[in-house]
């Protein structure tokens, strides 16, 4: 039977493997680069790694600059777009969205190793700065890798059971579609924290 959308549930279930996958390519960079400091880094690495905290500097040295509103808004956008990408560039053998995965846990790995080095305590660090928006944004970020990467698998490497790889691409995408509602609410609701409450929590750290 053709159906036009799957319970957001079921997406989820029968995909948790893959985001089990994604979580786990995440943690294991943010693990690694936890020990790094940028002048640490191997040179293959050091110039993406330097280019995206140059990069994020900029932008939230723009937000800080506007209207708290317009900066949540700013946030929720650039954070929509990321995760995006993911998704539509997954079917390129999924190297989007490894690399966005990889990228930002090694990034979040080096903020923990510098805060480190400046004597800053790590489990303050991740409560009050990373936990109050990141108990939404993370999950987004990894349902959205985990479907980037089942893109990629199926799309070039092997087709889902029964289906060659364009019915393989148009069942994922509808289970992206599915999940899109969710995906957004997830990121308003964080991007808003981030500016409302995590920025006056983070306070408390720094």
């Amino acid at each position: 039977m053709f159906t036009f959308f799957f319970p957001v549930k079921e997406v989820l279930k029968n995909n948790r493997s893959w985001i089990i996958i994604s979580t786990s390519i995440f943690i294991i960079c943010l693990a690694l680069f936890s020990y790094a400091t940028p002048a640490a880094l191997p040179e293959a690495a050091e110039q993406p790694v330097e280019n995206q905290f140059d990069q994020l500097m900029g932008f939230f040295g723009f937000i800080l600059d506007a209207p708290p509103v317009i900066s949540a808004l700013l946030i929720f956008m650039n954070n929509f777009l990321s995760m995006a990408q993911m998704l539509l560039l997954g079917f390129i053998a999924g190297i989007s969205p490894l690399v966005t995965l990889g990228l930002n846990g090694a990034l979040v790995g080096i903020l923990f190793s510098i805060s480190a080095e400046q004597g800053m305590a790590i489990l303050p660090l991740v409560v009050y700065g990373i936990l109050p928006h990141g108990m939404l944004e993370l999950p987004a970020f990894f349902i959205c890798g985990a479907l980037g990467l089942k893109f990629g698998y199926h799309c070039i490497a092997s087709p889902l059971p029964g289906k060659n790889r364009l019915q393989s691409y148009r069942f994922i995408w509808k289970e992206t579609i599915a999940v899109l509602p969710l995906i957004v609410l997830l990121l308003f609701a964080a991007a808003f924290i981030e500016i409302f409450v995590t920025s006056q929590l983070i306070e408390l750290v720094l």
